[in-house]
């Protein structure tokens, strides 16, 4: 399952977007006030010093990640070495432009004329430049190696949690099928086109799917335990709109369907007279708000609680892998409900 951004030369997060230039200014105004203090005697030349050092640091910092941004469209996945070279070149290349104009602008023919003032002048920005560019290379690579550990990780829990959901869900369903064949062939037929959608999704390796397929998914698979639980035990409320959810949304597989099993093997099922489940999405301008609300067990019968918080962090991997940290998993209980929502952006 891929990263929640995509990756710009290699190992490097996505630059390309308006989110990642925000905080690289941030970042870069950070630098300059910290190079400004070194460097101030008094508050009126910290301002001046403050301009300054800001028109350099942003500029090579912008010039730098557009230039990334637009070699990255013309390569594809660099070995990290040639990535790294590529990201050391164009700084370096950015800083030497910068330091040049910066001696012509401010000193002219006297910057100039001493070489070895210019020369120490321009080596000390090069040596800023690459070391504090050194050690986000290093972050970055890091943090991409723990990243793809995580991704690992989560999509090995995946496949082992769709596993063991194919052979416990499928008996069960066929079990069902068989009993209402003697009773409902046109029920039966209908449970087996049900069973065999949802096994074609659950073998299916795209790593997106639409929000509709998702949700078709949910659909047939809360037909199918109905079937199982009966009409009295398993009650269902929707609560979406249909004709206003964005349908066509991509979405991670898996996202809802898993929230609604655990609803009814935790939920539902333990209780004798079994109870309503509520499937809640909402199309919230640029978001996507989903929740499913299901009644408690009865107090000291066993619910598997220990399965049920593997699944949930499971979940939470798959939303921060999938969208990072503009995605949550809420958990609201009380004496009566268990609620379990999240948001996703739309993409």
């Amino acid at each position: 399952m891929p990263s929640y951004t995509g990756k710009t030369l290699s190992y490097l997060p996505s630059l390309c977007v308006p989110q990642a230039l925000f905080r690289a200014v941030l970042a870069a105004e950070l630098l300059a006030m910290i190079l400004a203090l070194v460097v101030a005697t008094d508050l009126r030349n910290f301002f001046v010093s403050l301009g300054l050092h800001s028109l350099f640091v942003l500029w090579v910092t912008l010039a730098s990640i557009f230039t990334l941004c637009f070699i990255s469209r013309l390569m594809s996945k660099p070995s990290v070495l040639h990535a790294s070279a590529i990201v050391f070149g164009t700084v370096a290349c950015f800083t030497l432009i910068a330091s040049v104009l910066g001696l012509v602008m401010s000193g002219g023919e006297e910057w100039l004329g001493d070489v070895l003032t210019s020369a120490l002048f321009v080596f000390k920005n090069l040596v800023i430049s690459l070391v504090i560019t050194l050690v986000l290379l290093r972050y970055f690579y890091i943090h991409g190696q723990w990243e793809e550990t995580v991704e690992a990780d989560s999509a090995a829990k995946y496949d082992a949690l769709q596993a063991r959901m194919r052979p416990h869900f499928l008996f069960n369903s066929l079990n069902t099928i068989a009993h209402l064949v003697h009773i409902d062939a046109n029920r039966a037929e209908e449970a087996l086109l049900d069973l065999a959608d949802i096994m074609r999704l659950t073998l299916d390796k795209r790593s997106r799917i639409s929000l509709k397929e998702e949700l078709n998914l949910t659909l047939a698979y809360l037909r199918m335990e109905g079937l199982r639980l009966g009409a009295k035990r398993l009650s269902v409320k929707l609560d979406m709109d249909q004709n206003s959810l964005p349908l066509d949304m991509e979405i991670p597989p898996f996202l809802l369907q898993p929230l609604v099993e655990n609803a009814v093997y935790h939920g539902i099922q333990p209780r004798q007279d079994g109870g309503l489940l509520t499937v809640s999405l909402y199309d919230a301008g640029d978001r996507l708000d989903v929740s499913v609300t299901n009644p408690l067990p009865p107090s000291g019968m066993s619910t598997h609680t220990k399965g049920n918080h593997i699944a949930q962090e499971n979940m939470v991997n798959r939303l921060h892998l999938a969208y990072g940290d503009r995605a949550n998993l809420k958990i609201q209980k009380n004496v009566q409900q268990y609620r379990v929502s999240f948001s996703i952006p739309k993409e």
